[in-house]
C-alpha cells in the first residue's frame, strides 16, 4: 500500500517512496555496473532515500516495455582514492535517516585500546563472482556488546563535541544541514540475527544531532526504533525503516505548524492531560526538526579496487573520511590540495550559472587570463574581482555554495584557519589564471575572518573609474573604497615582483601584509605604485597569452620601481620589499608633499583613527569601576548606618557624599548611552564632532 494514499496526513516532513519505485531502486542497482551492492543492501537503502524516481534510468516506452538499466550518470560520481575508486549516489534524504558509524577511523584506535569495549570482527563481503562489495560486515557475540560497543561511540562523539566552538544541534535546527553527508552500508551479524544499515563515511555528527532534534537516540538509526514509543509492546523493536518511519513521520505532519503553547494542559483530567502533553512534545518535535526534514546526502553503492593493489573497501573509506576530516576535500590527483579545492569550487560555481563559461575557463587554466578584457588593466580587475567572486562570495546562494564544497561550518561561524585555507585558494586559482606565475598565498592579503563571512567588498568600479577615484585630490569615503580595492587588486602584481612579502623571520619586517597595504594607501606615492603593480601584471597576463608587449617607461627586467612625484625614481634600486616596508610610515611633517607624507584623512579613516584605543578605554572603565565599587564597600562598613557618628561628623560626611554623587550621575548617563546602538549610521560619515553615541536626545 502506497504510503501517499488517503490517512497520511500531508506536511513538509516526506514519506518512504512508494512501494514500486523502492523496487525500481533495487532493481537499477542490480543492473548498474558501477553498483557492487546486492539484494538486501540496495533494500535498505531504498528506505534511506526519497525521490528515487529521478535517480533510475531505463529504456523503452509503454509499448515495448519499460526496462531499468541502471542509475542515471548525473547522479553518481566517482571518487578516486589510493586504494580504489569509490561510486556515491547522490540522493535526497528524511532528516531521521541513517545512523552513526561505530567504525570512524576517528575511534578506532580508541576502541582497539579500550579493553572494556568489545570489538566487533569486521570482514569483506565477497560478490559471487569473487569481488568485493561496497559493504562493511560486522559481527557482535551479543546485543549486548553491540550497545556497549555503540554507548563508547556516542561518549567519544560527545566527547569530540565539546572542542567545537559552536552548537552543531542548535546550527541544525535554526540553518538545516548545509553540508552533504556520505554514507555506506554496514552490515550486522548478532547472534543469529542479519541486518543492513547506512552509516556515516562523514556526518556522524550531524546525523546524531538530526536524529536528537526528531526526538530519536542514535541507536535508532542502527538497531531500530523501539515499538513502545508509537504505542507498541516494550521490548520489541523494528528493524526495517519500512515499518515505523512513516508512522512516525505522519505524526510530525499532524502537528507540524501547531504552537505548542497553544495545547493546553488540563488539571482535572489526568488522562487528558497525558494526551496533551503527548501532543505538546510531537508539537515541539516538528518545529525543532523542520530545517532538517530533508537533506542531502550521498550513498556509496560501488568500489572497484586500484589495478594491482589487493581491495580493501575499509581502507578506501577510512582514506576519504581521514582526509575529509583531517585536510579538507581533495579530488586525490598529484596536483596540491588548494588547486583541486579551487577547481571544485570553480566547477560548482559554472554548474550553478555564477560564472561564464569564459570565466571558467579562465580560472581552470585552460584561456589566458588576458582574454577577459581587451584593455589590460581591466583584464587585471576582472580577474581579481572575479577569484574573490568565487573564493569569498558576498551574496547568499554563493556563501552557501562555497562553504559547503570546502566543508565548512555556516558563514557565521568560521575561523581564521578558513580563511587561511581560503588564501591559498585563491593563490592557486590566480597563479592557474595567469598561466603558471607563482603567487605564494604567504605573500597574498588573506582576508580576516570577519570579512570571509560577508565576502571582499568591491566598489564595482571599472579600472579607468577606481584609479581615478584613488588619486582624487578631495578625500571621502568614496576614495578610502577605491584606494582600499586598489591596493587589493595591486597585490598580484606586488607579490609577483617580489616587492610585497608576509611577515617572516625574527629579524625580518613581522607586519601582516595587510598593515602594510593600509600604511602605503594613505600616501599619493602608495597609490601610484598601486597602478604600476597593476600595468606589471598586466603585461604578464599579456606574456602568457602570448601578446605583444611593449615595455613601460621605466620599467625594469620586471621588477617594479619606486615612484615619486608621478615618475620613476633615478635611483638604481628597484622597489623591492625591503624598500616597500621602509618607505611607509614615514614621519615627515615637511608641507611640500614629499615622498611618504599621508594624504588628508577622510571622515572615516578620522573614525578609524579615533576608535583605536576603544577596548584600552572600556578596560580602564572596568578597572576604575571596580575600584570606585570597592571603595564604597569599605566606607559603608566604616560609616554605614550601623556606626556611631555625630550629627557634625555624619553632616560633614553627607556633603563629601554629595561631591560624588553629579561624578556617579554622569558616568551612569553615558554608560546607558553606550548601550545603545545609533539608529542612523549615516551619522558617523560626518565630522568627527558630529557622532551621536545614542538613540536618546541630548540633554
Amino acid at each position: 500500500m502506497s504510503p501517499r494514499r488517503p490517512k497520511r496526513p500531508s506536511g513538509r516532513f516526506p514519506y518512504l517512496d512508494e512501494p514500486e519505485y523502492r523496487s525500481q531502486f533495487v532493481d537499477a542497482g542490480l543492473a548498474d555496473p558501477r553498483c557492487t551492492l546486492d539484494r538486501s543492501a540496495l533494500e535498505r537503502m531504498a528506505t534511506e532515500a526519497i525521490n528515487l524516481k529521478p535517480l533510475i534510468a531505463t529504456s523503452g516506452n509503454k509499448s515495448t516495455g519499460v526496462v531499468v538499466t541502471g542509475f542515471k550518470d548525473a547522479a553518481v560520481d566517482p571518487v578516486r582514492t589510493e586504494h580504489g575508486t569509490l561510486y556515491q549516489l547522490r540522493v535526497k534524504q528524511p532528516g531521521l535517516a541513517s545512523a552513526i558509524n561505530q567504525f570512524n577511523i576517528r575511534f578506532a584506535y580508541d576502541v582497539a585500546q579500550n579493553a572494556n569495549v568489545a570489538t566487533p570482527r569486521v570482514v569483506p563481503v565477497k560478490a559471487p563472482d569473487g569481488g568485493q562489495q561496497a559493504v562493511l560486515e560486522v559481527e557482535f557475540d551479543s546485543e549486548e556488546a553491540l550497545l556497549e560497543h555503540l554507548t563508547f561511540i556516542e561518549g567519544r562523539l560527545t566527547a569530540a563535541e565539546k572542542a567545537r566552538k559552536y552548537d552543531l544541534k542548535a546550527d541544525l535546527a535554526v540553518s538545516g544541514q548545509s553540508e552533504r553527508a556520505t554514507y555506506h552500508v554496514v552490515r550486522y551479524r548478532v547472534a543469529g540475527q542479519v541486518w543492513d544499515t547506512t552509516s556515516a563515511t562523514a556526518g556522524s555528527n550531524r546525523t546524531r544531532h538530526r536524529h536528537d532534534l526528531f526526538g530519536l537516540q542514535p541507536a535508532v538509526g542502527l538497531l531500530g526504533l523501539p515499538q513502545q514509543l508509537l504505542g507498541g509492546p516494550d521490548g520489541q523493536r523494528w528493524r526495517n525503516p519500512a515499518d515505523w518511519r512513516d508512522r512516525y513521520t505522519a505524526q510530525l505532519n499532524t502537528y507540524d505548524g501547531i504552537d505548542p503553547e497553544d495545547i493546553e494542559i488540563p488539571e482535572d483530567d489526568a488522562e487528558k492531560a497525558k494526551e496533551a502533553q503527548e501532543a505538546r512534545r510531537w508539537a515541539e518535535l516538528a518545529a525543532s526538526a523542520l530545517q532538517v526534514a530533508t537533506t542531502d546526502a550521498a550513498f556509496v553503492i560501488g568500489y572497484v579496487p586500484a589495478e594491482g593493489a589487493r581491495p580493501d573497501f575499509d581502507a578506501a573509506l577510512a582514506s576519504t573520511n581521514l582526509r575529509t576530516h583531517l585536510r579538507g576535500p581533495l579530488d586525490f590527483t598529484g596536483t596540491n590540495q588548494a588547486m583541486a579545492s579551487g577547481r571544485k569550487l570553480v566547477n560548482r560555481a559554472y554548474a550553478d550559472n555564477a560564472i561564464t563559461e569564459l570565466e571558467h575557463a579562465v580560472l581552470t587554466g585552460t584561456t589566458p587570463a588576458a582574454y577577459l578584457h581587451d584593455d589590460p588593466r581591466e583584464a587585471v580587475v576582472n580577474l581579481v574581482r572575479l577569484v574573490d567572486r568565487v573564493v569569498f562570495p558576498s551574496d547568499i546562494p554563493s556563501l552557501r555554495r562555497t562553504t559547503k564544497v570546502l566543508v565548512e561550518p555556516s558563514p557565521a561561524h568560521l575561523r581564521a584557519k578558513h580563511a587561511e585555507t581560503r588564501g591559498e585558494i585563491r593563490s592557486a586559482l590566480l597563479t592557474a589564471a595567469v598561466g603558471g606565475v607563482d603567487l605564494p598565498a604567504a605573500a597574498m592579503d588573506t582576508p580576516h575572518q570577519k570579512i570571509v563571512r560577508q565576502g571582499i567588498p568591491t566598489t564595482g568600479l571599472s579600472a579607468a573609474e577606481l584609479i581615478a577615484a584613488a588619486t582624487s585630490a578631495e578625500p571621502s569615503d568614496g576614495r578610502d573604497a577605491a584606494r582600499a580595492e586598489l591596493a587589493h587588486i595591486a597585490v598580484p602584481g606586488l607579490v609577483n615582483g617580489k616587492v610585497l612579502l608576509g611577515s617572516y623571520g625574527s629579524t625580518g619586517d613581522r607586519r601582516a601584509v595587510s598593515t602594510k597595504l593600509v600604511a602605503a594607501r594613505i600616501t599619493d606615492d602608495g597609490v601610484r605604485l598601486f597602478i604600476e603593480a597593476i600595468d606589471a601584471f598586466a603585461e604578464v597576463m599579456k606574456l602568457r597569452a602570448g601578446h605583444k608587449v611593449t615595455p613601460r617607461p621605466g620599467a625594469s627586467a620586471g621588477r617594479l620601481r619606486r615612484v615619486a612625484d608621478g615618475s620613476v625614481a633615478t635611483t638604481d634600486k628597484p622597489a623591492d620589499s625591503e624598500w616597500f616596508t621602509s618607505h611607509w610610515p614615514v614621519e615627515n611633517t615637511d608641507s611640500d608633499g614629499g615622498v611618504g607624507t599621508p594624504s588628508a584623512l577622510s571622515p572615516s579613516e578620522q573614525w578609524a583613527e579615533k576608535l583605536k584605543d576603544t577596548t584600552g578605554l572600556v578596560d580602564n572603565a572596568r578597572k576604575a569601576v571596580t575600584t570606585l565599587s570597592t571603595h564604597f564597600e569599605d566606607m559603608h562598613a566604616l560609616v554605614g548606618p550601623d556606626r556611631e557618628m555625630t550629627a557634625e561628623e555624619r553632616e560633614s560626611w553627607q556633603d563629601e557624599l554629595d561631591k560624588l554623587e553629579p561624578i556617579v550621575v554622569k558616568a551612569g548617563t553615558y554608560l546607558r548611552k553606550l548601550r545603545y546602538r545609533p539608529t542612523d549610521t549615516g551619522t558617523t560619515t560626518g565630522g568627527i564632532g558630529d557622532f551621536t553615541f545614542g538613540t536618546e536626545e541630548a540633554e
